[in-house]
């Protein structure tokens, strides 16, 4: 068989772990998000930050990014990038920011989560967009 590339933009959650225990294998945890860059029979071919392998397709769910929304995304984004920082603070023993930073990410990993629920009104789902926003800009600073 021979390794078929894959739409642009295509992404998967991860719905079991997996050890990624054969040659090339891509260890998984349960939500761990992946894009996929080729497939082959069973098997994915695919990338989580910094790591490209590959896994079995009956492991991942195929999620349409069309449907997310990009306030969503970016909070994804952002939180991935700011967990690399976060763990830097705690090497270095900057207490205050990493647990400033902590409190910014929890806040906002619970602002995501209430974002995806879709149970909130168009003008609280506004007021949470908006709050994630400014959360985003003070982190950047």
């Amino acid at each position: 068989m021979k390794w078929v590339p894959c739409a642009d933009n295509l992404f998967a959650v991860a719905i079991h772990n997996w050890h990624g225990n054969v040659k090339y294998g891509l260890s998984l945890d349960v939500g761990d998000c992946v894009e996929i860059i080729e497939e082959c029979g069973q098997w994915y071919r695919g990338k989580k930050p910094k790591k490209v392998g590959i896994f079995p397709k009956s492991y991942v769910h195929i999620k349409d990014i069309s449907k997310s929304d990009p306030i969503v995304s970016e909070c994804t984004q952002v939180l991935r990038e700011w967990a690399d920082i976060w763990k830097g603070l705690y090497v270095e023993r900057e207490t205050y920011k990493f647990t400033t930073l902590r409190k910014v990410m929890l806040s906002l990993l619970e602002s995501r989560r209430e974002l995806l629920s879709a149970m909130l009104t168009q003008d609280q789902t506004l007021e949470l967009q908006h709050n994630v926003i400014s959360k985003i800009d003070w982190g950047n600073r």
